[in-house]
């Protein structure tokens, strides 16, 4: 932010200003030049916050210092929104869409205005640009309703129905029709995003893709396919040129072994198998193993199978049958163990959508992750199997029944392309990990650090940042995979975002950054930091795991 704040006028005088005459902000259209752009008449509106604008999806973060809301309802609103809130609060500015950020980047004590896109949020067909879209404040199941009733199509987003795709698709949105249709970046065609030009004092709304004029334009589209959520600007719509014709049906298969029944030995067998069954998995199939603590009582394996372009239903259950026939068979085998329970159901691709919806209730979580680009050694293996059978000392046995580390079937589609074309480099794994665990107390809103809740909150964090730590003890106990001679571990995922990586306020942002995104980093010819330092040279959106400008 250009000047000093005493250089700004008072909150109060900026705010009352806009109210009374409005605000200006400049709509790139697509393939118009600045020069041929036309001011459109906008208003902005803000409000004081209310107690849920200070807590996210997470429970563990709140915003205690929050003053101003600023909530657009039309994308020709959204750069006026910027401007008055960077007026008013500089650098201390955050953009929600579904408010899901797995750590504390936008609710936390030094935020004072927030962006809430949760007012612009349509999906549809675009006819000006040719392609569809999907607005930022849209969630997961309004994008995919609306796709699907509407027009029959579908995104690979992911399965917990109230992310919003603000900070979902810009971070990769891998989701469950993936390993058939690439990552929700491979799809997305151009993207509206509002800049800040700190020269100017000005936010501009662009229209930015491969087929911009301007080099910056290319590289900032680049960057916001992976890196986009909270770095370069306010992403304000997704375009698709050509999203996937959504499948007819979807079944899904479950089937848990009980860990009563499951040796150390059988634990090694079944993650191996899987791994090997992973790697030859038909693209329409997508797998997640759930390795739950022992307190949940099983193991369980989801597998959804969807239909293929054109096939009947008759014909999709044969394949369905078969599939699961062969599987039923293989995992017995290999694990010696046979299957606690099993269900199997055949529904429309909608309904398994909902189904497979993980979003849950409100609680305090804290995430890991990893990719793999193939099966875990024993020692990780081992390191998973010993803490999953191990109770944290000082909550009761029944706080670990939602901690787990959930296996992703990754691949297909998702590695068909370079690990440069978009900011996601992780383009050769097999297998996506994510480290998780829950709790829940009656501690009231932003007051969760105090007595048994902080003794609470960690003896979780303490156990899985043991589990990951002694999981991957042999890289220094993250998936670095400059560390690794043999070329399993592929790094993390931006979209799981865990600060015990690096930030910049502990001087590791550098680890961090680049187990997330590898030589697209810093090393690359087009890397994230240049791109950053053209289009947001004063740093004006950040958080504790932003790409820096130097």
């Amino acid at each position: 932010m250009p000047g000093s704040e005493a250089a700004l006028p008072s909150r109060r005088a900026f705010l009352t200003g806009l109210a009374a005459t409005g605000a200006a902000g400049l709509l790139l259209r697509p393939g118009a030049s600045p020069a041929q752009a036309a001011d459109t008449e906008v208003t902005v509106s803000t409000r004081l916050p209310i107690p849920s604008d200070r807590q996210g999806f997470n429970r563990r973060w709140f915003a205690d210092g929050l003053e101003m809301v600023c909530v657009p309802t039309r994308a020709a609103d959204v750069a006026a929104c910027v401007e008055a809130a960077i007026a008013a609060h500089g650098s201390n500015v955050k953009v929600v869409s579904g408010r899901h950020c797995y750590e504390d980047f936008t609710y936390n004590a030094s935020t004072q205005a927030i962006i809430d896109m949760s007012g612009v949020n349509s999906a549809g067909f675009d006819p000006t640009v040719g392609a569809y879209f999907v607005d930022a404040g849209c969630d997961n199941w309004s994008a995919y309703r609306t796709l699907l009733n509407v027009f029959g199509r579908t995104l690979p987003d992911g399965s917990c129905a109230s992310v919003g795709a603000g900070g979902h698709i810009s971070g990769g949105g891998y989701g469950l029709l993936s390993r058939e249709y690439g990552l929700s970046i491979d799809r997305v065609t151009a993207i509206d995003i509002v800049t800040w030009d700190a020269a100017t004092a000005k936010a501009t709304l662009r229209h930015v893709s491969d087929s911009s004029t301007d080099d910056a334009e290319r590289d900032l589209f680049w960057a916001a396919r992976g890196a986009g959520g909270g770095n370069f600007g306010v992403i304000v719509r997704f375009y698709f040129a050509n999203p996937p014709v959504a499948p007819a049906y979807a079944s899904i298969w479950t089937v848990a072994w009980n860990w009563s029944d499951l040796t150390s030995t059988g634990f090694r067998r079944l993650l191996a198998e899987y791994a090997d069954w992973v790697a030859d998995m038909p693209g329409r199939h997508f797998s997640l193993l759930a390795l739950n603590h022992v307190a949940k009582g099983q193991v369980a394996m989801t597998l959804q199978i969807a239909s293929a372009p054109g096939v009947e239903r008759d014909a999709h259950l044969t394949e369905v049958g078969r599939t699961v026939t062969a599987a039923q068979k293989r995992f017995s085998a290999a694990s010696r163990v046979a299957p606690g329970q099993q269900r199997v159901q055949h529904l429309t691709l909608l309904e398994a959508l909902w189904t497979l919806n993980g979003a849950g209730p409100n609680q305090f979580g804290k995430y890991k992750s990893s990719y793999l680009r193939a099966a875990m050694p024993e020692t990780q293996v081992d390191a998973i199997h010993h803490w999953l059978n191990t109770y944290p000392e000082g909550v009761p046995r029944s706080d670990m029944t939602q901690s787990l580390v959930q296996v992703d079937s990754y691949g297909g589609a998702i590695n068909r392309h370079a690990s440069t074309a978009t900011a996601v480099p992780q383009r050769s794994s097999l297998l996506k990990l994510q480290f998780q665990t829950y709790w829940n107390n009656a501690s009231l809103v932003g007051d969760s650090d105090a007595g048994r809740a902080a003794a609470q909150e960690q003896a979780h964090l303490d156990w899985i940042r043991g589990m990951y730590g002694d999981t991957y003890a042999a890289y220094g106990g993250v998936p670095d995979p400059a560390r690794d001679p043999t070329g399993i571990v592929d790094g993390c995922y931006y979209n799981y975002p865990d600060s015990d990586l690096g930030t910049h306020a502990d001087g590791r942002i550098d680890d961090a950054l680049t187990l997330y995104f590898q030589d697209n980093y810093r090393r690359n010819p087009r890397n994230l930091v240049d791109i950053k330092r053209r289009w947001d040279q004063t740093n004006i959106f950040n958080h504790a795991q932003s790409i820096p400008v130097a």
